[in-house]
């Protein structure tokens, strides 16, 4: 069986970014996050009221595992001085990944409408609360941008497990049914976030879905 290097290699590099600056060893103690209160607990969900917080955002044209690879790696690059100031910015935690569609609308006999949609991810690091919109260095990389997230309420599911595009559809839907009991409607897209490097076993690993109510 040939061995495909180039997809090992690029594992590697993940896993090593991921162990070097993601956490410190063994723990995620002292690695900074979006701040917020929980509103509402129900076994493994939360509704939780968010501070505000920018997040540095890439969108990657591909399916769950390499949107993933590719975003994470520009993000990283730019973290790690790819930059106008070439300032090195203090990695936080989690690194969140959502799916969009972009459209476009093709018009047919009048009423009826339909879309032509092609799936597209956006992988986003959220940013150190020291900066603002005006202090965050510019990237060299144009296609990253940045965004304000503005206060908000989100639910949230917490799981444990190796991330991956099934356990994300999975886990979206186990939100979407505990939103319905709970008389909640979704206002965003859903956000699946990751908190530990790959060398985390499944079971101790800490992931989220949430989205914005």
């Amino acid at each position: 069986m040939r061995l495909d290097w180039k997809n090992i290699v690029a594992s590697i590099l993940v896993v090593s970014l991921f162990v070097l600056v993601l956490v410190p060893p063994l723990t995620r103690a002292g690695v900074e996050g979006p701040l917020y209160s929980v509103v509402k607990k129900d076994g493994n969900f939360e509704v939780r009221d968010y501070q505000g917080y920018i997040m540095a955002q890439v969108k990657v044209s591909s399916d769950y595992d390499r949107a993933l690879y590719s975003g994470f790696m520009k993000l990283f690059d730019y973290i790690s001085g790819q930059n106008t100031n070439r300032s090195r910015i203090k990695m936080t935690t989690p690194v969140t990944e959502e799916q969009v569609s972009t459209s476009e609308k093709i018009p047919m006999t009048a009423p009826v409408t339909t879309e032509r949609s092609s799936n597209a991810y956006v992988v986003s690091f959220i940013m150190p609360s020291k900066y603002n919109m005006e202090t965050l260095p510019e990237p060299k990389d144009k296609s990253i941008t940045f965004r304000r997230v503005p206060a908000h309420r989100a639910a949230v599911v917490k799981f444990s497990g190796r991330m991956n595009e099934e356990m994300a559809g999975k886990k979206i839907e186990e939100l979407k049914q505990w939103m319905n009991k709970n008389n909640m409607e979704p206002k965003s897209n859903f956000v699946m976030a990751q908190f530990d490097p790959p060398w985390i076993p499944g079971f101790m690993r800490h992931n989220e879905v949430m989205v914005e109510i």
